[in-house]
Order: structure tokens, then sequence, then C-alpha cells
């Protein structure tokens, strides 16, 4: 499950003809339900091959280095990765249900049965949001029948059983049930989810959770998903299991996408045709492209105070992150305005959108006579401003901690968000390593990871708020989530920051290459945007050390803008 995982509560085969009891034994229900279950493999022995004749490519030319990858695996047989099991849809074909995440490569999707039968498989289709994945076996099961399914979710207290494949680890069991009572459905990040206490272990996600009615056979009451933790602390932490409802089961069967993802499109298209600036007031930011040519920078603190120096001068470093636009060189003009509007310090210059490049950078420091107050720092293009910060110019003593004012300031008035996409981030102090717009991958589909940095200004206001970040491929389809902060309240006094490198979910699913958007909601609200590109990776590294040196210097860090000041 989203890193869920089963274990089995024992169970010993009773053969069993007729079931009557709508609370029939655990060993009828394990008899009835397990030869439906399944485990999910997600094979990369083809990754993992290429990974190590690379790698011993790479040591080679070091005669100091081990010549040989040695493989020190517990277990030489691939472990699978959750749980699934076999359903009729209207059409007469016998397909795979399972969750969503326990699909890490789409292309290379096993099912292994009870019996041991392993066959290749196809994913027939996914909603990430739903967290529900439908597979279609190339070659036919045995032994594996379809279970039936509830038609309704189902009321508090009704009895289930979770079954499932225990999955990876030292202390796999196989397979395994758990038996418990439903405590309800609840709405949750677009999901209807069936709650429950009957334990659940990492490698159920995916199985079934069954229960017994009156006419005597087991019907499928959701899909495990995950386990929740009720509390806020860590130490006063509880757990309760999760399942997607049957009845979202029924949605996706019957091709309908989540509603949530028609929001999400509708907010990414806005934000496509706008030409945006984010400011940060940096100490440090650095721009220079990775290993595959790409542009990355990395950035340093974001203050929003400055020392006005003895001499009464003052200087404002600024990063631009920017939106929207051409392809090409664009001329930007940084101004530094005193609280009245006028203009105390600008410098000019030029930056450049590069192809595949959906996120262009560029910086000034603004150097002027300064008196104690606050000042605007405003980025423009073609005399238009496209973007705006409030800085706060200070005398500091020797002894006096510097006072870092919060932002306050948004283009319309509104409460704002602003996000950044990185490989590394830390919010206090501000540090982001990695700052990119592009995926570089061998091939696709495959799952591609992000870390994100989000700050808020004052102005949100709320209970029980989660940040979480939706990925959108050009279709508008949701190809994976990931949850950053959770707090019991918002306060509209109060500024906010939060990072996220997935949580519980397995990084999105990007199934091509291209554009893909990456919308942040506070509780289901959009409110910030980050776009990215999918992209291939160039060809293994040169054979000559020496050219790679040289490819390492063309990476050192260039100068982001030219300054005409």
């Amino acid at each position: 499950m989203k890193k869920l995982a089963l274990v089995t509560a024992a169970a010993s085969l009773v053969a069993c003809t007729e079931v009557k009891s709508p609370h029939p034994s655990a060993e009828v229900v394990f008899d009835e339900v397990a030869p439906s279950v399944v485990a999910i493999v997600n094979d990369d022995s083809k990754d993992r091959d290429e990974e190590t004749k690379e790698v011993e490519r790479l040591m080679g030319r070091d005669p100091r280095a081990p010549k040989h990858v040695v493989d020190v695996s517990e277990r030489k047989e691939l472990s699978p990765h959750g749980t699934g099991f076999a359903i009729r849809k209207d059409d007469g074909s016998i397909v795979i249900v399972t969750a969503a995440h326990v699909v890490m490569r789409p292309d290379r999707l096993k099912i292994r049965t009870r019996r041991n039968q392993t066959v290749d498989a196809d994913l027939e289709a996914i909603d990430e949001v739903r967290d529900i994945a439908i597979l279609k076996p190339k070659v036919p099961l045995e032994g594996v029948p379809p279970l039936k399914l509830e038609q309704h979710d189902l009321a508090v207290g009704e009895p289930v059983w979770a079954l499932g494949h225990t999955g990876r680890g030292f202390w796999s069991l196989s397979w395994g049930m758990s038996e418990g009572i439903t405590s309800g459905i609840v709405d949750m990040m677009g999901n209807k989810l069936l709650l429950f206490d009957a334990a659940v272990y990492p490698g159920f996600s995916g199985g079934p959770v069954v229960t017994f009615h009156d006419h005597g056979h087991a019907e499928v009451a959701g899909v495990n998903h995950a386990i929740l933790f009720t509390g806020m602390e860590e130490k006063s932490a509880a757990s309760i299991f999760s399942a997607v409802a049957v009845s979202e089961l029924h949605e996706v069967l019957a091709n309908h996408r989540a509603p949530l993802e028609a929001k999400l499109f509708e907010y990414a298209n806005e934000q496509r045709k706008r030409t945006y600036a984010d400011l940060f007031i940096a100490n440090r930011f650095q721009l220079g492209k990775d290993e595959n040519g790409r542009p990355v920078a990395h950035l340093m603190g974001d203050s929003r105070a400055i020392a006005i120096d003895e001499d009464g001068s003052a200087s404002i470093p600024v990063v631009a992150m920017l939106f929207g636009l051409p392809p090409g060189d664009t001329r930007l003009r940084f101004e530094a305005r005193d609280s009245g509007g006028h203009m105390v310090a600008q410098s000019e210059g030029t930056t450049t959108l590069e192809s595949k490049q959906r996120v262009a950078f560029a910086s000034a420091t603004l150097s002027f006579k300064a008196v104690e107050g606050k000042y605007h720092v405003v980025v423009l293009k073609d005399g238009t401003e496209i973007g705006r910060a409030l800085v706060a110019a200070e005398q500091q003593d020797e002894d006096e901690a510097f006072h870092v004012h919060d932002p306050d300031v948004s283009e319309d008035g509104q409460p704002d968000v602003d996000v950044v996409v990185a490989r590394l981030a830390n919010p206090s102090p501000l540090f982001l390593a990695g700052i990119e717009s592009t995926w570089t991958e061998r091939s696709y589909p495959r799952r591609v990871q992000f870390t994100w940095f989000a700050r808020g200004t004052r102005g949100w206001t709320g209970r029980d708020v989660i940040v979480a970040a939706y990925v959108l491929d050009e279709k508008g389809h949701v190809v994976g989530q990931s949850e950053g902060c959770f707090w019991p309240e918002v306060r509209p006094e109060n500024t906010w920051s939060c990072v996220g490198n997935g949580g519980m979910m397995p990084p999105p699913l990007a199934q091509a290459t291209g554009a893909y958007d990456i919308v942040f909601t506070l509780n289901e609200r959009p409110v910030a945007w980050w776009p990215m590109e999918a992209t291939l990776r160039k060809d293994a590294p040169s054979s000559s050390e020496m050219e790679r040196w040289v490819q390492d210097m063309r990476r050192i860090v260039v100068p982001p803008i030219k300054h005409n000041k």
C-alpha cells in the first residue's frame, strides 16, 4: 500500500462448500478469497543489468577500483511490490485490480499467482487520484477466479477482511489476511476512502478488502490503500487503515475520470497563459548546467530585510524565476522603488530560455542610498511589471539580531503561494539546490522524482490543512501526487513554508517525454504551479577521462544575466 504492507493473520485452509453466515470464520474467508489474490511485480532486471554494465565500465578506468559488481541479494527472485485481485468486467474479460502506486514500471509488469504462475501484464487503465490501476494479463491466469464487487459502500460496523501479499523485505511472510470492522467513509484529496481496523502490512497495497452478506459469498468492498495516522504528534499518533471505496472502483471501471482532475487542469491552463516572476532576495545564487546540459540553479537565503551600511548605502540581491517567457532572449529590467513609488536603483539585462526549458532565471544587485523603510523590488518585461517583492531596509546595531520581515505582497492583493521544484530543499535557512524544470531519464515510462518548496503569505486560514502537489500530463490526467505538510490550523496573520518530496506516495508516473504541470493545492484548492519537461538522457559519458574533464569544465557556473547599470 502507499508504503503499506501486509502480513497474515495466519489462516489454515479449511474446505467449505457453502457459507450462510455474514460473519464466517477466518479459514472460510481465506479459502474462498485467497485463490483470487495475486502478487504484482515490477521487473527491473533489465535496468539493473544495464546499470551494472555501466558501473563496471566506469570502474574499469580506475586501476584501483574493483572490476566487478557483486550481487549480495538475500533473494534472487524478484519481490512483489504489492497485491492485486481478479474481477470480471462487463464485457466478460478477466482483469486484475491493484493500487496505482504499486505500478512502478508499467512496461515491465508481471502477475504472480499463488500457484507460482508468472505472466506479463499490460496496464489497461490507471487513476492516480483514486489510486486504482487495472492490469490485463497477457496470458490467461490458471485457477484465479474473479471476485464479485459490492454495489454500494459499506456502513459503519460491518465486518471486513483484508488480504494481500506481505511483499518485500527480510521478513516477508507471503500471503496473509486480517479481520476487522469498518469505521466509515471519508473524502480525502479527491478520493473516497473506506476506513477499517483490520491490520494491513507492507505489500498489501492493491489487495481486496472483502465483506460477506447473507447471500453467502465474498464481495469486494475496497482496494487496500494506506496506513493513515491520527493525531499530529508522532508520540500520540495512532494508525487506522484505509481502502479505496468500492464506489470509486466502479467509477474507474466505467472510465469516469476523477472530478478533481478537471479543476487542476483548468488551473494549469490559466497559469500557462501568464508571464510572471517569483522573486527571492537571495544571499547566493548560481546558474549552471547539469550532466545532460540542462539549466540548473542553486539558491541560498531569502530575507525580506536588508542592512543599511554606515555610509547610508544598501544593496538588494534579487533572483527572479521567470515563467511564460518565449524561447530565446528576453530583455528585463529590475527596479528598486521607495515607499512613494520613486525608482532608486535599476539594472537591465538579457536572459535566455533554452529548448525544452520551461523556467528561466535572472538576477541583479540593486545598490542605492537608503533610509529606513520599505522598498519594492520590481521586474519588468517590455515595460510591464511581471513580478514584485517587498523589502525592508534597516539600520543594524552590532548587538541587534537582524529582523526578517515576512513577505506580504502579491500581484493582485490576494494571499499568495510561491513554489520551487529542486533536488534538495531546506526551508530555514532557505537552501534550494538543483532548481530545475526537467526530468531526464534513459527511457519512459517510469516514476520520476521531485522535491518542492512552497511558501505562503499571510491571509490563508483553515483547519486540518494539507499542502499537496499533483502532476498532470498534457491531456490533463493526474500521473502522480505528493503530500507535503499537514497542519491542524493555518491562521491568517501567519506566513508558512513547506517542503514535500513524495511522503507516502510514489513519484509521479511519466508515461512519455513532453510537458507536465505540477499544481499545488491547499485542501484541493489550486494555489500555485510549476512546469516540468520530461526529456531523454544523452549518450553515456565519454570513455576519455580528459573529455569528461572538459565536459565538467563546460558546466562551470555562468552568470544568469548580463547587467547594464
